[in-house]
């Protein structure tokens, strides 16, 4: 029994679309001998596909299927060669923008800030001191009764009593410290209708002339002011400006200078002192009134204990009051 040949006919689809056969032959023993008589059509392969062909097939299919692989890497490896590209992109950060932005953040704020800092207080203007006020500019009989406040409370309230009972308007020359520990009674003076005049905070010297001390600063002076301007205003709602009596009376023309460019345009004297802060009894303290007594006359006392103007005020009043005289505010003839 002869071994006989069969042939497999194995159709292989190509990557491109062109077909590949691949003949395969295998050799068994025949099973009858009628078999090599019935495989007509394998024989005509087999015929046509000598035994050179198998292997020249075989070497078709391997020669094929490299050409396509190697046709086909190349343009997985050009998709590479643009990510170099990604790579030189950080020429971006050779501009970078925090070196503009770094650049205008510290020309805004060197320019203005230290210029609004270096001059935070206005320099005094001394060609517009102010005015000194020592007597009411008129000639009708009329008088001004002032009262410092700086030391106690005193007579302030038997002199306010007294006002309001005679329906007298006078003005209050307040410290700030004076403010602050009788509030009642600065809101009261308000309430009434007096008039306020700034006279420091502390009550200290602004030449020194009195006290034998170095005559204050224009800093030292502004902020006297503003303290009892700002209590007085927050206190009632009244502003103690532009009127300014300087303690001691002392002030030379710087003082009238500083005060002005705060705002404090009259700087209130007096035409008779009572000299009750000396110690003057009543009927010395009502002597000088009367003597000193003229059109337009600025009376000074004190609110304090150690004064007798409180108590001497009924007799006052009632002394000019016969003489025909009436009684206004400071702030009446300078508003």
């Amino acid at each position: 029994m002869e071994p006989t040949a069969d042939v497999e006919i194995t159709v292989v689809q190509g990557t491109v679309g062109e077909t590949v056969v691949a003949v395969a032959t295998s050799t068994r023993p025949a099973t009858s001998t009628q078999a090599p008589t019935q495989i007509p059509t394998p024989t005509s392969i087999a015929t046509s596909t000598a035994t050179p062909t198998p292997t020249a097939l075989p070497l078709m299919v391997a020669t094929s299927t490299p050409t396509r692989t190697a046709t086909r890497i190349p343009s997985p490896t050009t998709a590479p060669a643009s990510i170099p590209t990604p790579t030189s992109t950080p020429r971006p950060t050779s501009t970078p923008v925090p070196t503009n932005t770094a650049t205008p953040l510290p020309q805004p704020t060197d320019t203005p800030r230290p210029r609004a800092t270096s001059t935070p207080t206005p320099t005094p203007d001394r060609s517009a001191p102010a005015l000194t006020i020592s007597k009411l500019p008129t000639s009708d009989r009329v008088v001004a009764l002032t009262f410092d406040a700086g030391a106690d409370v005193g007579y302030s309230t038997q002199i306010l009593d007294m006002l309001r009972a005679e329906g007298v308007k006078a003005s209050f020359g307040i410290t700030g410290k004076w403010a602050e520990a009788n509030p009642a009674l600065v809101r009261r003076i308000a309430d009434e209708g007096h008039m306020f005049i700034n006279h420091t905070y502390s009550h200290r010297s602004l030449t020194g002339r009195s006290t034998g001390e170095t005559a204050l600063s224009y800093d030292v002076r502004a902020d006297e002011l503003w303290k009892t301007h700002s209590m007085i205003l927050n206190l009632t709602g009244v502003s103690s400006k532009p009127y300014f009596r300087p303690p001691y009376g002392d002030y030379d023309e710087t003082v009238l200078a500083d005060v002005r460019s705060r705002g404090y345009t009259y700087n209130i004297m007096w035409t008779v002192d009572s000299l009750g802060w000396k110690g003057l009894s009543k009927e010395q303290i009502i002597d000088r009134v009367v003597t000193g007594l003229e059109p337009g006359a600025i009376y000074l006392f004190h609110v304090g204990s150690q004064s007798q103007d409180g108590p001497a005020l009924p007799t006052m009043i009632s002394a000019l009051r016969q003489k025909g005289y009436t009684f206004a505010r400071v702030s009446d003839y300078y508003p």
